[in-house]
C-alpha cells in the first residue's frame, strides 16, 4: 500500500484526536503494512468513537481526505478504506455506536456511495436513510 503513510499522516492532521482514540482501543496508531486492510477497519472504528465529537470543520475535512484517496489513491488503498475504513463506520451506524445522520452529514460522494451499496448487500436498504 503505497499511499498508506501518507492516508494516515493526512487523516491524523484533520483529526488530532484519532491516534490516542485508536490506543485507546487497543491497537497500534502506526499503521500496520502486514495488515493494511485490518488496521484501516480498527481506524474506522477510532473514527466513529471520535466522530461525534469533532468540530464540524475537523469532521469535513477528515471525509474529504477519506474521499480524496478513496478515488485518487492506488486500488490496494482505495480497495482497503473502502472495506476496512468504510465498512467499519457502516457497521458502528448498523449497531447503534455511530447516529446515521451525522454520518450522512459527513460523507462524501464517493463514500456515500459505497457505503450505501455495502448497505445494500448487507441490510437490503441504506442504514443512512430514515426508515
Amino acid at each position: 500500500m503505497q499511499y498508506l503513510d501518507e492516508f494516515t499522516r493526512a487523516l491524523y492532521t484533520a483529526v488530532p484526536e484519532l491516534p490516542a482514540a485508536m490506543r485507546d482501543e487497543g491497537e497500534q496508531a502506526e499503521p500496520d503494512h502486514d495488515i493494511p486492510t485490518s488496521w484501516l477497519g480498527y481506524l474506522g472504528g477510532a473514527l466513529a468513537t471520535v466522530l461525534p465529537r469533532l468540530s464540524p470543520e475537523a469532521a469535513g475535512q477528515a471525509f474529504t481526505v477519506i474521499e480524496r484517496y478513496l478515488t485518487r489513491a492506488d486500488d490496494a488503498l482505495s480497495t482497503g478504506i473502502a472495506t476496512g475504513l468504510l465498512e467499519s463506520l457502516a457497521n458502528a451506524v448498523s449497531r447503534g455506536r455511530l447516529e446515521a445522520p451525522l454520518l450522512a452529514g459527513v460523507l462524501r460522494p464517493a463514500s456515500r456511495q459505497y457505503i450505501d451499496a455495502w448497505d445494500e448487500l448487507t441490510l437490503g436498504r441504506s442504514s443512512l436513510e430514515s426508515e
